[in-house]
């Protein structure tokens, strides 16, 4: 999961970067799509990370944040 790429916007716009350049989840809602990386993250990473909202907005906004705290991700 974790590379040297750059990703930068809003939260959706970063999660909606991800998928582009995730293989196989084209089909994938937003929403979907977020509970993909967390399952991911769990399984290949060993990061349990706590995603929480009702829209796909806060569910991307709780991605990026939960991606940082854990260290998944960093700030430039």
């Amino acid at each position: 999961m974790r590379d040297e790429r750059v990703l930068q916007g809003t939260a959706v716009q970063i999660v909606k970067g991800m998928q582009d350049i995730a293989f196989g989840v084209e089909r994938l809602s937003l929403g979907e799509y977020v509970d993909w990386v967390v399952a991911n993250a769990l399984r290949f990473e060993s990061v349990a990370l706590r995603v929480q909202g009702e829209t796909d907005e806060e569910k991307a906004a709780s991605l990026v944040d939960e991606m940082l705290r854990t260290g998944l991700a960093t700030r430039k």
